[in-house]
Formats: C-alpha cells, structure tokens, sequence
C-alpha cells in the first residue's frame, strides 16, 4: 500500500469519526457517568449485598449465582468514571471516583473476610481457584469488554443489553469475593491472586474506556479548567499497563508450562498404556516435589502391566525431566469377552518373598519419605507397618523426635496426607522420643562440636522461636557453667528471646556434666 493510499484511507477514517463524534451529547453523557460517583446507602448496600452473593456461589461452586453477583454490583460505575476523568483532565471527579472504589474495595474485601470466618464452608472450589492465577488473556479480555461498554455508552446503542455483558465478561466483584476469602481463611496467596484480578480488569476498563472516550471527542475543553497535561495522563496509563502486565505474563508462562509438561507425560502413558483390547488409562496424575515428579496413573487391563514396561516408561519420561521421575501405576484388572485366553492369563500369580519384601520395603521408604516432608524439620525414625486381616487397613507406626505428643487432630491430618500419598487405607500411630542429645561441655569450657550442631536444629522451627519454651535442665558439678554457656548460645547466636528459656538444676552424684533441652510448643 502507497503513502497516498494510506492517506486516503486516514483521512476517510478521521471523516467517519468525526461524523460519529457529531453524534455524541458530550455534555449528558459527562453528567451521567459523573453521577456513577455519588455513594450512598443503596449504593453500599447493593455492593456488600453483591460482593456476599459472589461469596456464596463461589463456596457452593455456583456458576449461575457468581454471574447474579455480577450483574447487581454497582462497581462499574465509579469505574467507567475514573476513565472519564483521565480523558477531560477532570481532577476533581478523578478523586471522587478513585476514592468511592477505594473505599468499595475495602469493605468488599473486609465484610467478605468476616463472613467467610462465620462459614462452615472453608474449602476451596473450582470457582475460586479458577480466579487466583490470573494471565495476560484476563487482561485482553478486560480491554475489549472495556471498549465494547465505553462505546455502548457513548452511542446509547443497545446500552443495557451490552452493560450487562460487559458486567459478566469483566468479572470485579467475584475477585474481591476471592481476596476477602483468602484473608478470613489465612489462604494469603489466594486472597492476592483474587485480588490481582480485579486490578487486571480495573485498570483494563479505566485505560480502554479513557482511549474510546478520546476517540468519541471527549477533550480537555469538556470542564473549565484543564487540572493536568495530557502527557501526565499518558505516563500515567503508560505506567499502570506496564505495572500489571508484568505478573500477568509471568502466571501465563508458567501456565504454559504446566500445559506442556501435562501433554508431554499423558503422550508418553498413552503410547505404552493404551494398547488394543488388552489395557487402556483411566486417568493419571503428577506432582512436581523436591525430590523428582511423581506420576500416578490409573490403568484398565486384562493382564497385570509388567515391571520391565513400568520401568521403561519411567526411563522414558525421566529423559523429559531433569529431576527423578517416580512413575506409580493403579492397575485394575478387567474382563474381555473377546479375549477368554486373555482373562485367564491375567488372573494374578502368587507373588514371592522377595517380591513382596521388595514391596514392603519400597512402601515403607515412600512412607518415610512422606512423613519427613510432613513433619519437617523434626526427623522422624522406625517407620514400620504391621498387617493384620485382609480386610482391615494397614497399621503404620513411626517415631518422630520431637518433645510434645502428636495431638489427635495433626494424627487427623498426618492420617489423611499419607493415605492420599500412598493411595491405601492406614491406622497411624506415632511414638515421641527426646528431639536433641544431651549437651556437653569441652575441654575447654565450650559446648562442644556435636551439641552445637544438635541445637542449630531451632532456627528451623516453624514459625520461628518465638512460639517455642524451652526448658533447660543440667546436672553434674558445673551444673550451673554448663547451663549458663548454654543459655549464652540460645540467646546470642540462634535468637531465642530469654524470657523463652527455664531453667532448673538436678541434683546427680555423677562426675560427669551434662544438660538436656526441651522444646515445647506454648
């Protein structure tokens, strides 16, 4: 295309927008949005009463009341206002608008929070986590639903109709729902995926609607005086696209990620588990953790899979993954009437000693392992299983070095994380045992080498020191240095507060000088 093409085509599009602007009543227009600002109390009410019924659909996973909520709140409003008044250079309506979505924000995220501790429904669903990890497409969405209400409202064309879509489309009270219970449950990085979402949409609609109101000719000689320069204006929008793009590319990244690794792993099960009239997979799973990916796949066969193949699939996935790839397959043996030879040969055969000790063994290391990322950073020994009756579950008992009892709601949670884990029914009992050594003294008056790696153990406590007592006792003839070289160490080189530490003296005929310290939960 020539330059005189280009300004022909220029100059017809600048006639047809002119045309257009004609159209437009600036000034009622201006008035009406303007009004969108003005708070009062159907105002807040509509929006508390919003922000509760989003609340609800998104507890109970409701698509249908999540969308109800979209369409009563009254947030669009001071939105679509914000953008107005960046367009005109209007200061005075800028600030009413920008506080009026403060403040409704704030009681959102607040009034939400608070309901959300008086609900029994606590657990995440499909609907709020499907509004935490917003991405680069939330933010195109919120831009062209942005434009579509900013132009409906400046021609009057179909104008409740497409304000109601847009309202749905650009979702900005259900992410304040999603903040608000992301603060009442303590779920913090929900509660700021929530909220970055509604930032999203926010400020899509307010730089979109300000563009559409420039083009509809919406100019600085609309108010009296002109409050700030068009360039501030522009750094300004400039600034905020720029701010939330940033993490909106990053979660679409990493989704993308995600996207591929799941694609990769269900080619490679597939192609070795999807095999004509003898199995095909149900379903799989995969977790990425410290220690490797672990893979758990559900699989319908008329034979039982054999090792070398599970071996082989492992090695093939481990070539796609830098860490260890730990591959567990569900196997549920099925009948095929086309294949009688097939179901007899599937019938399983008894299993050896040495098969079922490899078993065993391979069970109770995945146990182990499991409880160590569970109770971290307190070590936990003797992980053993004991079997009864078929029909009863397993029993698994541990020991774990710690110095309380394990209380019966983490025995609750400790229960449920490891039949999750190691996909079987389990009765779980643990034994405490004494988490650090008994503390020595060199021969130079010092806590010796293996005492001071033992109490290095405190900086690692969850939550840090300061939810932790600690009593100490020491007996001996230096009973009273010991405990004091003791106490300096605590204090001076690992942070523990001295109210925190007790101190008691045991009487004890032996030589030798020793102390013992326990930690105990407040």
């Amino acid at each position: 295309m020539t330059s005189a093409q280009i300004r022909y085509y220029t100059k017809k599009l600048k006639d047809f927008l002119a045309l257009k602007t004609e159209m437009v009543n600036h000034q009622a227009i201006i008035k009406e949005v303007a009004s969108g600002v003005e708070r009062s109390w159907v105002y807040y009410l509509m929006l508390l009463m919003s922000g509760l019924i989003a609340l609800l659909g998104l507890l109970t996973n409701s698509v249908a009341v999540v969308i109800g909520a979209m369409l009563i709140s009254p947030l669009m409003g001071p939105i679509i206002s914000s953008g107005l008044a960046l367009t005109i250079g209007d200061l005075a309506l800028a600030r009413r608008a920008f506080r009026t979505i403060a403040i409704s924000v704030g009681l959102t995220i607040l009034v939400t929070a608070f309901f959300t501790l008086l609900s029994p429904l606590k657990e995440p669903t499909s609907e709020i986590l499907a509004r935490v990890r917003p991405n680069i497409y939330d933010l195109f969405i919120a831009v062209l639903s942005g434009i579509v209400g900013a132009v409906a409202l400046c021609t009057k064309r179909n104008y409740l109709i497409t304000a109601t879509g847009v309202a749905v489309a650009t979702a900005v009270i259900p992410p304040l729902s999603v903040a608000g219970y992301g603060l009442g449950t303590g779920q913090l990085m929900l509660g700021m995926g929530g909220f970055l979402l509604f930032f999203t949409n926010f400020v899509a609609i307010v730089l979109t609607s300000d563009l559409v109101f420039f083009i509809m000719g919406f100019r600085t000689s609309h108010v009296e005086t002109i409050q700030y320069s068009q360039r501030t204006r522009l750094l300004v929008i400039g600034g905020l696209m720029l701010l939330i793009s940033i993490p909106l590319v990053y979660t679409l990244v990493v989704d993308l990620r995600k996207m591929n690794t799941s694609k990769r792993i269900e080619r490679v099960l597939k192609k070795h588990l999807n095999q004509q009239q003898s199995s095909r997979m149900t379903g799989y799973t995969y977790q990425s953790r410290k220690d490797g990916v672990q893979i758990r796949a559900t699989v319908n066969t008329v034979r039982r899979i054999a090792k070398p193949l599970e071996q082989k699939i492992e090695q093939e996935l481990q070539a796609d993954f830098k860490p260890p790839v730990n591959l567990y397959l569900e196997q549920v043996l099925v009948a095929s009437e086309r294949l009688p030879e097939q179901i007899e040969s599937s019938k399983p055969s008894e299993e050896t000693p040495t098969e079922i000790h490899n078993k065993v063994v391979r069970l109770v290391h995945n146990a182990e392992r499991e409880l160590a990322a569970l109770l971290a950073p307190f070590p936990v020994r003797n992980v053993r299983l004991s079997f009864a009756t078929q029909a009863q579950p397993l029993g698994l008992s541990a020991v774990v070095r710690r110095d309380w009892p394990v209380n019966e709601d983490e025995l609750l949670l400790l229960t449920r994380q490891l039949e999750k884990a190691l996909q079987l029914p389990l009765i779980v009992s643990f034994r405490t045992a004494p988490l650090l050594p008994t503390l020595l003294l060199d021969d130079d008056g010092k806590l010796n080498q293996e005492s001071q790696q033992a109490l290095s153990l405190i900086a690692q406590l969850p939550g840090g020191v300061t939810g932790y007592r600690l009593q100490l006792e020491a007996s001996g003839r230096n009973d009273r240095q010991l405990a004091s070289v003791v106490r300096r160490h605590l204090i001076t080189k690992l942070g523990v507060p001295e109210s925190s530490i007790s101190t008691q003296y045991k009487r004890s005929t032996a030589r030798q000088t020793e102390a013992t310290l326990r930690i105990m939960r407040r």
